[in-house]
């Protein structure tokens, strides 16, 4: 394939992505064999996404982790204010629910 820059390392970067986009699109045609293109692209598409590294875990925020806890905190005295710091809840919370196992 020609290319507009004469650069090799650009046409090494080229070539790779062209090439993990076919084994994305083969392995979505493997798995999904009477799917149409527009499914197979879609697919295909999640593969390589999903292979890229970057990190698209769900995180709480301290306010959703106070809705969580909230609700089934008491505290014995009536007269308790009841002190959280809710993001260091929700940073627990993350790293429990993040653990490899």
């Amino acid at each position: 394939m020609a290319y507009r820059r004469r650069d090799r390392k650009f046409e090494s970067i080229c070539d790779l992505a062209s090439m993990r986009a076919g084994v994305a699109w083969r392995t979505a045609n493997a798995l999904m064999p009477g799917a149409t293109n527009r499914e197979l692209m879609r697919a295909a598409r999640r593969i390589l996404s999903a292979c890229d590294g970057k990190d698209r875990s769900v995180k709480i925020t301290p306010a959703q982790a106070q809705d969580i806890i909230l609700p089934h905190f008491q505290c014995i005295e009536k007269s308790c204010p009841a002190l959280c710091f809710w993001e260091p809840i929700s940073r627990s919370l993350n790293m429990f629910f993040n653990e490899e196992e």
